[in-house]
């Protein structure tokens, strides 16, 4: 009878365990179920950031955490590609003309302003705080400051080049009906200051000097014995006047030339076929190819003193400088200084590199055929 009663005890137990588990997995179905019905709800809805839950599998296996570096913008988003698109850097600005609109992009790359404005043949200048855009066969330009498109200047002929000095005041080249030539002058504001007719020679490029009360144009004579360049020197208000202390700079593939406010070569240099010159504070960056065909770049005072040189590399694409900064590419390279030759940054690229523009002191931008990428400095 004992034996029996045990028996039948160890058959319940084994009914309860039964029961137990079955309750269990029933119950894990069930929040499965519910689970799964709130992920798929919460999925439709489209209100939930699904790379917060990459981001934090990839924080907790430590995988696919990409460092922090420089951004790039694809530029099949931002341009339309061919010869109708330019850029322009001003300040901490880069000015990108599509064809069709103008949108410009802060530091960061972010696009904080647009205008839809149709440029099919662009020329361009700027500095550090005024950005010109034209249209050479529409005969307009625009001029911006900052985000804000503060002028339109209406040409009357087809716009050869264009300058802006440090101060803001442009100079406009065209070409004219009644003359070989005609050069324009304005304050930073877009105010007309003169114009200047060019009858008996060509001009080749003008640009308002430091004191911002003079211009300088440089012109070709066509005479029956061949060309004969001429640079002229000439005061807004009088004849003549004085420069005090300005000069003007030019070169060409055999050097550099610095002439005097009489248009007399205060001072030149040749140290071998030239690439590019530009201005940078307190002085002058050239590159030229030395007697072995390398690259060597040059920094130097307004009185042509060599203070550095650096010798890299067997192609210089261009040269931009802003403030103290020089930015040197090198094709696939860039390399910037800042004034006594300095390395500052070295930035590798992928893809050839078309342009390089510094957007202020703390950040450059670079641009190739695919992309624009946002490089910090500092």
């Amino acid at each position: 009878m004992a034996e029996k009663t045990n028996k039948q005890k160890n058959s319940v137990n084994k009914d309860n365990k039964a029961r137990n588990a079955f309750s269990f997995i029933f119950l894990v179905c069930v929040v499965f179920i519910i689970a799964l019905l709130t992920v798929i709800s919460v999925l439709k809805s489209g209100q939930y950031d699904f790379s917060r839950i990459q981001s934090v599998i990839a924080l907790v296996t430590k995988e696919n955490q990409d460092q922090p570096g420089d951004k790039v913008t694809n530029l099949s988003t931002v341009v339309s590609g061919g010869s109708s698109y330019a850029y322009v850097p001003c300040g901490r600005y880069l000015y990108v003309s599509s064809g069709q609109d103008i949108t410009v992009y802060d530091a960061t790359g972010q696009a904080v302003h647009k205008e839809i404005i149709e440029i099919t043949e662009p020329v361009t200048a700027y500095n550090a705080e005024i950005a010109l855009i034209g249209d050479r066969n529409d005969k307009i330009v625009y001029i911006y400051k900052g985000l804000k498109r503060i002028a339109s200047l209406e040409l009357k002929g087809t716009i050869r080049h264009m300058t802006v000095n440090d101060d803001g005041y442009i100079s406009i080249l065209c070409d004219d009906t009644d003359a070989y030539s005609k050069v324009s002058f304005y304050s930073p504001s877009g105010k007309k200051i003169c114009e200047i007719s060019k009858w008996g020679s060509i001009a080749v490029n003008a640009t308002v000097l430091s004191c911002n009360k003079e211009y300088v144009i440089n012109s070709v004579k066509i005479s029956g014995t061949g060309f004969e360049s001429n640079l002229e020197f000439s005061d807004f208000l009088a004849d003549t006047a004085s420069l005090n202390g300005s000069a003007v700079l030019a070169g060409n593939e055999e050097g550099i030339y610095s002439f005097d406010r009489n248009a007399s070569l205060a001072w030149k240099a040749e140290p071998g076929k030239m690439i590019g010159v530009s201005s940078i504070k307190n002085g002058l960056v050239y590159a030229y190819y030395n007697n072995e065909g390398t690259c060597t770049v040059a920094f130097s005072d307004y009185q042509g003193n060599i203070l550095h040189e650096y010798t890299y590399g067997t192609n210089i694409g261009n040269i931009r400088t802003y403030d103290d900064i020089a930015a040197i590419n090198y094709g696939r390279e860039v390399i910037f200084f800042n004034t006594d030759g300095t390395i500052l940054k070295r930035y590798s690229s992928k893809s050839d590199i078309l342009d390089i523009y510094p957007l202020g002191r703390t950040h450059a931008v670079s641009i190739t055929e695919i992309d624009m990428t946002y490089i910090k400095l500092y």
